[in-house]
């Protein structure tokens, strides 16, 4: 049986953790073994003054190796831009394809481009938009022959995840697991150090929930598909 990866990206420590770790832990379940890619080290959205900017960057590194870890992911890739001020520049495309190339995921999770509703000054952040529209270029530059030819060859993702969207069309039901998501979020004490009000006002204001109390992980799924002449 042919391997079968999983590729989550996204622009700082924390951010996957917000967007899909109980769907990317299912799936790991299932079979398939998950990589995170995160493009900036997160230095400036820091909640202790007194550390230097080495220092943060290292912490940053290591409570979202630590996140990873406890939901089953095999690798992080750290790109090392600067939390803040990342650019949609050919480097971090050619980057991003090399990856894909490299793990052939058949399943890519990313945060929504097309969410341009800038109701949300943290969701939309600059970063999070420049790092979705830039993995989704890097998606069609993967399946090409000729954009960033390398050894391992060109590679189809057959569907991208999109996570921080405005338009769901998959709804993932993860009460069962909300504990562990919640859990997760121990991780990263740099970012919420009063954990017990930051859970609180996760649970009431942005884990999506139902009518009924249900809460879940919604995604706006793209096929990708390979044009055929």
């Amino acid at each position: 049986m042919a391997k079968k990866n999983i590729l989550a990206i996204a622009a700082h420590p924390d951010d996957i953790e917000f967007g899909c770790p109980v769907t990317v832990r299912r799936l790991i379940k299932e079979g398939y073994t998950a990589y995170y890619v995160v493009a900036t080290n997160g230095e400036n959205g820091f909640k202790i003054r007194s550390m230097t900017g080495k220092e943060r960057i290292d912490l940053r590194k290591k409570e979202q190796s630590s996140a990873a870890a406890a939901v089953g992911v095999k690798k992080v890739f750290f790109l090392d831009y600067k939390d803040g001020f990342l650019e949609y520049t050919d480097k971090l495309r050619r980057q991003l394809t090399k990856i894909i190339k490299e793990l052939k995921p058949e399943i890519v999770f990313t945060f929504d481009p097309a969410n341009l509703d800038f109701d949300n000054i943290n969701l939309n952040h600059r970063d999070h938009r420049i790092i979705g529209t830039a993995v989704f270029d890097a998606v069609f530059a993967a399946k090409n022959d000729f954009i960033y030819p390398d050894k391992n060859g060109k590679h189809r993702v057959s569907r991208i995840y999109f996570f921080g969207t405005n338009k769901p069309n998959q709804f993932e039901d993860i009460t069962d697991s909300l504990e562990f998501k919640l859990s997760i979020f121990k991780n990263f004490k740099s970012q919420f150090p009063n954990y017990g009000n930051f859970i609180k006002f996760l649970k009431e204001n942005i884990i999506p929930k139902d009518e009924n109390g249900r809460y879940y992980e919604e995604f706006r799924v793209v096929d990708v598909v390979q044009i055929s002449y």
